[in-house]
């Protein structure tokens, strides 16, 4: 057996494609119809997989050889009884099919778009519940009043068709002829009056699909009306502030969906309800805590303040405004090359601040050591522009081994890129205590500072930097800081 699938946008186009390509002894196995009522105006799409067996197969295939393109064109347009008349009379001529067909073998056209169907009013009645299933009862009932007064007359064509296929084929009058050949009135007359009564139940099912499809299209359009309208007034003004303050999609779309959620219809259109809300989940949003020396008063375990950082982000000052704040602080300075570009010998003086050079990590644990026995406040700055970060990671590593109360702070300036100051967090995310930001007073864009702590909101912010001067600006961390610098307040 031979099956196929055919595509068309009716149903009488994909049924033409299965008569001219398997013939109308082809039998229909499923027919799915692809609306395009979702897409609205996408057009419908029919699809048949139709079978045909082999021996029907073959006959066809036979009369399609002697054919030429535009005779195989016409002559499926021909109505099914005359295609398989003629089939049958010419496969007679070929020795060995006339014998099997006297045998009872049965002739081409016995299955298919030509089986006789025994109902048609019955079928018509019933009410589907798919347009599937109505477009393929329309066309068994349309096929079968074509074909019931042809099967009527099937005896008295077979004696009057008596030339043979290859007449048939040279000679288009007299195709004509047989093809218009007149029926009995009376046979006439039933099938006219079936039909008519088909055509207006068709009619009036055709007008109700149509009717359904002009609401459901009604339905979409107002539907994506009411989706343009559907934020509030005072969410559409906030969405419009936050994205011209470079904040991620991402932090917008959390704020507005709790908004949505929280608020009621008459909130959501005032601006001022919507934006003190916006606030309160940024606040939230940023995390802040004290240092670690700032808890811990009295401790066997002295604590060892480390900052890292790679570019030039201010962290010597932040280191000597740290120390600033303490008494009898010493700052070890680690640098594999040591490059002294900024003096502070006046703040070493004034705040009394001893500072220690080293390049290398014994020595640095060595300072560190001679340090703790002599009960000073330690302060590390450590800048690993040169170290591979496998190294970067031994030396943090070792810290932590040592002492208990190490403390790694990463140092990232406000006026950098986002992008160069995600990349310095994410590097060392793995050992960080906590973020300093520095130089927050010449801050651009503070929803830069805003992306990157919600990226890495498990780490904390301890301090801001806000000027040159020390000790004096530097400030703890707080989320009404960076709040103040976004929104102008």
């Amino acid at each position: 057996m031979y099956v196929q699938k055919f595509e068309g946008e009716t149903l009488d186009e994909a049924l033409k494609q299965v008569k001219s390509q398997l013939g109308p002894d082809a039998i229909i196995l499923k027919t799915v119809t692809n609306k395009g009522l979702k897409g609205a105006f996408k057009k419908s799409k029919i699809e048949i997989t139709a079978a045909i067996s082999e021996s029907s197969y073959t006959k066809k295939a036979r009369v399609d050889h002697v054919l030429s393109d535009d005779q195989r064109e016409q002559f499926y347009q021909a109505p099914s009884s005359n295609i398989n008349q003629m089939i049958n009379d010419y496969n007679s001529h070929v020795p060995g099919q006339g014998q099997a067909q006297a045998q009872g073998a049965g002739g081409y056209g016995s299955l298919g778009l030509n089986k006789v169907v025994n109902t048609v009013s019955k079928a018509s009645s019933k009410i589907k519940s798919s347009l599937d299933d109505f477009l393929i009862q329309e066309e068994a009932e349309v096929e079968e009043v074509q074909a019931q007064p042809q099967r009527n007359n099937q005896a008295n064509h077979q004696r009057r068709n008596t030339q043979s296929f290859d007449e048939f084929t040279n000679s288009e009058d007299e195709y004509a002829e047989v093809a218009h050949e007149e029926v009995p009135v009376r046979a006439t007359q039933q099938s006219v009056e079936i039909n008519e009564k088909l055509k207006l139940q068709l009619d009036t099912q055709r007008k109700q699909i149509a009717a359904l499809e002009q609401k459901l299209f009604e339905i979409s359009a107002k539907s994506a009306e009411n989706k343009k309208h559907e934020i509030a007034i005072g969410l559409s003004s906030l969405k419009v502030n936050l994205q011209s303050l470079d904040l991620n999609q991402s932090i917008i779309a959390d704020i507005i969906k709790k908004a949505q959620f929280e608020l009621n219809e008459e909130e959501l259109n005032s601006e001022e309800i919507v934006f003190e809300f916006a606030l309160r989940e940024l606040n939230q949003m940023i995390h802040t805590e004290m240092p670690l020396f700032s808890k811990i008063q009295e401790d066997e375990n002295p604590v060892i303040t480390t900052l890292v950082s790679e570019a030039s982000s201010g962290q010597t000052s932040m280191a000597f405004k740290l120390a600033a704040m303490m008494d009898d602080a010493i700052i070890i300075r680690y640098r594999k090359q040591s490059v002294e570009t900024i003096s502070h010998d006046f703040a070493k003086a004034i705040f009394k601040i001893n500072v220690v050079e080293v390049e290398t990590v014994s020595h640095l644990l060595t300072e560190i050591r001679k340090a703790v026995h002599d009960k000073k406040k330690i302060i590390l700055d450590l800048k690993m522009n040169n170290l591979v970060e496998d190294d970067s990671k031994k030396v943090l590593d070792s810290l932590r081994r040592s002492w208990k109360n190490c403390e790694i702070l990463g140092v990232y300036s406000a006026i950098h890129s986002e992008q160069y100051n995600r990349k310095i967090i994410s590097k060392y995310q793995a050992h960080l205590n906590g973020v300093i930001i520095t130089h927050v007073d010449q801050c651009l864009n503070y929803g830069a500072i805003i992306n990157v702590h919600s990226k890495f909101n498990k780490i904390p912010l301890k301090f801001f930097g806000t000027g040159a001067t020390i000790p004096d600006d530097m400030e703890a961390a707080s989320s009404e800081r960076l709040l103040a610098g976004m929104f102008n307040l």
